[in-house]
Parts: structure tokens; C-alpha cells; sequence
């Protein structure tokens, strides 16, 4: 079995998000950090600080609401998955989880590079790319197709 087939496991899916997730706040709290401590606002802003850029400002406004929305969806799925809910909406749930908290590690990756100019390591998607759950969740929502079938319900 490869990336594509293997199945998953549901807790193992969950608990990837969570760590994600962590990582994705931990990134966050760096880059505060040093945008707050060490970061120079940019030539000709005529800002004293960085830390007063609009721009900056904003950036970080959009990491913590990605962190916020993802970490509501890794709620939500693990509440799915404790019901024991419909399989299909409970595999869906894990997938949006999935790509939210991805979406918000990365994120906050490109920001920490974007306003500090490091960039710690992230952990690989290869194993379980996402690309793949964005398709599993709008063929569900649009064609009715459960994940791991191949008809309409």
C-alpha cells in the first residue's frame, strides 16, 4: 500500500491535527515574539515599529482566526468520531479538520519566514495530502459520493 490507499485511522488522523495545530500556535507565538522584540518596521513607513504595521497587523489577525477555525473543526470532528456518528460525515469532518489544521500550519509558516526570515521545519504531507481531502469533501457535498465509495448515496 502506498500514501493513496492505505486506510486511515480515524484517532491517528485526529491526533496529527492536534499536533498540527500545536505547531501552528507554537510558530505564531514565535513570530509575535520577535515582530514585537526585534523586527524593524519597513523603510518608509514612517512607522516607529514594526508591531504597528497595518499590514503586519493584519497578517496576524488572519493566523489566529486560521488557528481558531481549525482548531473548532478538530473539536467538531473529535465529537463526530466519540458519537459515533454516520461514518461518512464523521470521515468528512476528520478531512475538513485535516486541512484546516494544515492549512494553518503552513500559514503560520509563511508567515514566520515572511516577517522574521527563518523558517523552522514542518512536518510532511506526503503520507496524507491534502489535495486529496478537498476532493473527498466536495465530491461528498456535491455528488453524494461517502468517502471510500465510488456511487452516489
Amino acid at each position: 500500500m502506498n500514501a493513496l490507499t492505505r486506510p486511515e485511522n480515524p484517532e491517528q488522523a485526529l491526533a496529527q491535527g492536534v499536533e498540527h495545530l500545536q505547531l501552528a500556535r507554537r510558530l505564531l507565538q514565535q513570530t509575535l515574539a520577535f515582530v514585537r522584540h526585534q523586527a524593524l518596521p519597513w523603510p518608509g513607513s514612517g512607522l516607529a515599529r514594526a508591531s504597528d504595521d497595518p499590514y503586519v497587523i493584519s497578517r496576524f489577525g488572519d493566523l489566529q482566526l486560521r488557528i481558531d477555525v481549525a482548531s473548532a473543526l478538530q473539536d467538531r470532528a473529535r465529537r463526530h468520531l466519540q458519537s459515533g456518528q454516520d461514518p461518512a460525515e464523521t470521515q468528512i469532518a476528520l478531512a475538513e479538520a485535516a486541512i484546516a489544521a494544515g492549512e494553518a500550519l503552513l500559514a503560520a509558516g509563511n508567515a514566520e519566514f515572511e516577517l522574521t526570515g527563518q523558517r523552522s521545519p514542518q512536518p510532511s504531507t506526503l503520507h496524507d495530502p491534502l489535495r486529496w481531502k478537498y476532493q473527498l469533501i466536495g465530491n461528498y457535498r456535491l455528488n453524494g459520493v461517502a468517502p471510500g465509495s465510488r456511487s452516489a448515496v
